[in-house]
């Protein structure tokens, strides 16, 4: 058996210590993951959206006696396949946190955090299984969408602790304020799953639909992000008043990234749903939770010492 020889040992130290035992790559890590779940977002809804809910009609396995697509592979099977496929890649992101959180002296929150991430994502896999095992009952398929929501708010609450940005000092009334915003976006998420539930693009043919009437929840979601956004509204004119220019400014990002959000909404629901605005519509939820979720941690002296705004 062949012996390594020390240089080649301490060589393979140095790239391990580069990959997981500095602050860097721990961060690096734990912004990937989050990447990488907003990817997992904008999957879902390109297998939603070309039909191919089904493309791998049972679960674990792809089909009867194969972990992968075989028999009648076509475009719907390979889709599937390459979603559930992505989360195999998140788990490895996951496991590559943990071991970065350890290896770089993480604190025990940050730890605690890269622990619930990699805890989470099988999860998340089983019930995407379970979506499949229904034949895409909407609301299994929302409380999928919903987890994925979920683990990105952990992942921006970590990157925001790796990166070191601690909480602002804020009046208690904002600091409400905001809270009250980051639960009224979360709502307004929810409702949207519940439109898409009732509309067409259920993932596959004759997959069952909730039976809203679309018009009628697609108003009261409508609703639901005006309110965000006029709150997102207050919370930033707040800050600029105060003079808290950091709050202001993730304010700002936030009312931003709502508007656009809100302007491909409107755009896709009265174009009927093209595929690649309901495309930008899902990456646009991403976008919106990790700034609701940065102004929210960034509000909260559990995240570290305050710091002037």
């Amino acid at each position: 058996m062949d012996v390594l020889t020390p240089p080649a040992t301490a060589t393979r130290t140095r790239a391990a210590d580069r990959w997981f035992a500095t602050r860097s790559a721990f961060a690096a890590w734990a912004l990937a993951g989050l990447i990488g779940n907003i990817v997992l977002v904008i999957s879902g809804a390109i297998v939603r959206l070309t039909g191919s809910g089904l493309g791998c009609p049972t679960w674990p396995q792809c089909t009867d006696g194969s972990y992968v697509p075989r028999s009648a592979v076509n475009h719907h099977s390979l889709i599937e396949f390459g979603n559930r496929t992505l989360t195999f890649v998140l788990i490895i992101l996951a496991v590559g946190t943990v071991v970065a959180a350890l290896r770089s002296g993480a604190a025990r929150r940050e730890r605690a955090l890269a622990w619930i991430a990699l805890a989470a994502i099988p999860f998340q896999g089983v019930v995407g299984g379970i979506t499949v095992l229904s034949k895409l009952n909407p609301w299994v398929v929302a409380l999928h969408l919903l987890l994925s929501v979920a683990l990105i708010v952990i992942l921006t609450r970590l990157v925001m602790l790796t990166r070191g940005v601690g909480a602002a000092e804020l009046p208690r009334s904002l600091r409400r304020l905001v809270t009250l915003l980051f639960w009224v976006l979360m709502v307004a998420i929810w409702l949207g799953t519940v439109v898409t539930g009732a509309g067409p693009n259920s993932g596959s043919t004759g997959a069952q639909r909730n039976h809203l009437d679309i018009e009628t929840v697609a108003r009261v979601h409508a609703l639901s992000v005006w309110v965000a956004v006029g709150l997102t509204g207050i919370v930033l004119m707040q800050a600029l008043r105060r003079g808290l220019p950091r709050i202001g400014r993730w304010a700002a990002w936030l009312l931003a990234a709502e508007l656009l959000q809100g302007a491909i909404g409107y755009t896709q629901y009265f174009l009927g749903l093209p595929t690649w605005l309901v495309i930008c519509h899902m990456a646009g939820i991403g976008l919106v939770v990790v700034a609701v979720a940065w102004l929210w941690f960034g509000t909260d002296h559990r995240l570290g010492s305050g710091v002037t705004a």
